[in-house]
């Protein structure tokens, strides 16, 4: 999903499903791109191979002679580790992006450093390899990307360039302009945003 200048969307599970477990990213958009149209895409097909027992899934970016076809936005890339007995693995990084490493199921283990589940492993940059180590059953989300270098801010469900650009946000989301379209087949009440942590 692509929020752009702004987008309203629904999250639901099947009635039949008592327990959800998934990882959701947030990426900013380049300021010369914040206030694209909004969009959604599907895309069902994405990269799969294994290395060394731990299946790879690229969700986003290029990996390992992978594309994966997501569309983006500046230079990014996220991959799923999934190690059914556990092990290690090395990983090729681009020195130009940031990378962090998310346990998102069981232990990981980095050059001797270990994070437990649901912990960031902040890699920064400047490396061009890191190796991992998967417990068994193991789950791991890497994610990086080219440092956009420009302020970023976030409140709730706006992300923006300056507060003022999130305050203008907020108060169309208040005032339900049509910036945000609408799902008239949602059943529900609409989220209400909490008050700014900032003076406008």
């Amino acid at each position: 999903m692509t929020a752009g200048r702004g987008i309203s969307h629904t999250e639901e599970s099947l009635s039949d499903v008592a327990t959800l477990h998934a990882a959701q990213l947030w990426i900013a958009l380049p300021e010369a791109d914040r206030a694209t149209d909004p969009r959604f895409d599907h895309y069902p097909t994405l990269p799969r191979w294994r290395e060394e027992g731990t299946e790879l899934t690229l969700l986003v970016g290029e990996f390992a002679g992978h594309s994966a076809p997501p569309l983006t936005f500046s230079p990014l890339i996220a991959l799923d580790l999934a190690s059914p007995r556990g092990g290690q693995l090395r990983l090729s990084l681009r020195e130009d992006f940031e990378y962090g490493l998310v346990a998102l199921q069981g232990d990981l283990e980095i050059e001797g450093d270990t994070f437990a589940t649901h912990e960031l492993a902040y890699l920064g940059r400047g490396r061009n390899e890191v190796t991992v180590t998967l417990s068994a059953g193991g789950r791991v989300l890497l994610v990086g990307g080219e440092p956009l270098g420009e302020e970023i801010l976030i409140w709730w469900n706006f992300v923006g360039h300056s507060k003022a650009e999130i305050s203008d946000a907020q108060r169309d989301w208040e005032a339900e302009s049509p910036r945000f379209g609408s799902i008239p087949e949602f059943d529900g009440p609409r989220l209400t945003a909490p008050p700014l942590p900032w003076t406008t």
